[in-house]
């Protein structure tokens, strides 16, 4: 499955990354929410409370410049498609980067 939460793995890649000015913590939230996972599972899967869970939620649309939970989802789908078709394919990205 290429939405699974995993903390040094997942933001680490190149051709994997969403926006370079996020932190890793953050791409994977941003994944995770993205593949349907609700906010709880989330908070249980990073092990952080409903508190930092919010500080990343803003920290996050404040750096991609949206204003909602939702329009912030929907950026991430639209990267992490554009992210796992440079992972299919990184030699024809390669120039690119």
């Amino acid at each position: 499955m290429k939405h699974e939460l995993n903390l040094n793995a997942i933001h680490s890649t190149r051709y994997f990354r969403l926006d370079p000015t996020l932190t890793g913590e953050e791409a994977i939230v941003l994944r995770a929410l993205a593949a349907g996972q609700t906010d709880r599972q989330v908070c249980k899967a990073l092990k952080i409370g409903s508190t930092a869970f919010l500080r990343l939620m803003r920290a996050m649309r404040t750096k991609i410049g949206t204003t909602d939970d939702i329009s912030l989802v929907a950026w991430a789908k639209l990267r992490i498609k554009d992210a796992d078709q440079r992972m299919d394919r990184p030699e024809r990205y390669a120039r690119l980067s």
